[in-house]
């Protein structure tokens, strides 16, 4: 059943609707408004299941407009070029097509969210023609669609559409920062989007698949199997070093490039992240040892409710990544004595003939073996031993 033409005017916009960001307390300012929505909803067979299931057989009126409401706010603010629940202005619009059976629920959510959403974007940035910046002038979805494909703003939008990407997952992503500090910024992440962010928000543009624009389907295939690790080098973010993507459990520990990827490069890329950030895998591990608890119940909606294990990750790092786990540490000094327990050449003089000899051995005790093997006849106080630098 559609409904056609009940109001007049359905496009209009009035200043004073423009308040209210939930469409709902409009709505049921006007029963008659209420009364067609719940009509109209009732026959939408496009509205999702699961909402018609928690409805019930028969919800009132007042339940099926805050329904409809949570619908519409909902695609407002997933459309493609930026948050446009607030304010009321389009929730509005697109209700009064919906109850004049100009468009269902799934041409809005479909296609009316980015519709509206590329227009605001537009006019927000001043970049309208004259002829498109009257929003009342437009009466349906498919005219708002003409924009997307006008040459005067098909290059404008991508770039627009890119920008209001990267803010959208800033603000749904979600991750756990282990280390901040002046030099590193060090992160786990638990979705696609904190992925997305760190491939494209900040510096060097990398490629890691897991925030890829296909991150959606490598994301979960990676995630729910080890902990992800992102590591930005604040002093270096717009080279290909300064950002780092390791999972231990598939042997990755690659650039932003992913030069040299794959298990036989592991080694390799081990000892360039030893050599570029000394002493940061093991403030790593030590990050996650801290941050135990946290990491295993934020990772629970990837592992089926079981978490990381972060006693297996944490060796993981260590044995995948041994020469980064070991770098930065300092050299214990010598203690006296200890430099002639170590392999090394030594120079002997026979005092009596006031010969010398360069010798090498494995330590002083196994150097003075091989004289009393050699010359038995002369006591240890006939020589005078050091061993060369």
């Amino acid at each position: 059943m559609k409904l056609t033409h009940i109001l007049e005017h359905p496009y209009v916009i009035q200043e004073s609707e423009v308040t209210e960001a939930n469409v709902s307390a409009k709505i049921l300012k006007d029963p008659k408004q209420t009364k067609m929505l719940s009509i109209a909803f009732r026959h939408d067979h496009t509205i999702p299941k699961n909402i018609v299931a928690r409805l019930g057989p028969k919800p009132t009126d007042d339940q099926v407009v805050q329904a409809w409401s949570d619908l519409i706010d909902d695609t407002l603010r997933r459309n493609d070029y930026g948050d446009l629940s607030a304010g009321g202005k389009f929730d509005d619009w697109l209700t009064r097509l919906y109850i004049n059976g100009q468009a269902d629920y799934e041409d809005i959510n479909g296609e009316g969210g980015d519709a509206l959403g590329i227009w605001a974007a537009l006019s927000k940035r001043g970049l309208l023609k004259p002829r498109d910046q009257d929003f009342n002038k437009f009466s349906n979805i498919k005219q708002l669609q003409r924009l997307r494909n006008d040459p005067d703003y098909r290059s404008e939008l991508r770039r627009i559409k890119d920008a209001e990407k990267i803010e959208k997952m800033k603000r749904e992503k979600k991750d756990l920062t282990l280390i901040d500090n002046d030099r590193f910024l060090v992160t786990v992440p638990f979705d696609y989007g904190s992925c997305y962010v760190f491939n494209n928000s900040t510096g060097y543009q990398a490629n890691f698949c897991t925030g890829s624009s296909s991150g959606t389907t490598w994301f979960p295939r990676y995630a729910p199997d080890g902990m992800i690790v992102s590591v930005l080098d604040k002093t270096n973010m717009n080279n290909k070093d300064g950002k780092w993507q390791m999972h231990a459990v598939t042997d990755q520990l690659v650039n932003a490039d992913q030069d040299d990827r794959g298990r036989h490069n592991l080694s390799k890329n081990d000892q360039k992240f030893a050599e570029l950030f000394p002493g940061l895998m093991k403030e790593i591990v030590d990050a996650i040892a801290s941050h135990a608890e946290q990491i295993t119940v934020m990772s629970k909606d990837l592992t089926n409710g079981k978490g990381y294990d972060i006693s297996k990750e944490i060796n993981d790092l260590k044995t995948k990544f041994p020469l980064s786990y070991a770098s930065g540490e300092q050299e214990p000094e010598a203690e006296e004595g200890d430099a002639d327990n170590t392999p090394g050449t030594w120079t002997v003089r026979h005092i009596p003939s006031d010969r010398t000899a360069h010798i090498p051995a494995d330590s002083r005790e196994h150097l003075l073996s091989k004289l009393r093997n050699k010359y038995p006849q002369y006591p240890e106080t006939d020589y005078e031993i050091s061993k060369e630098a």
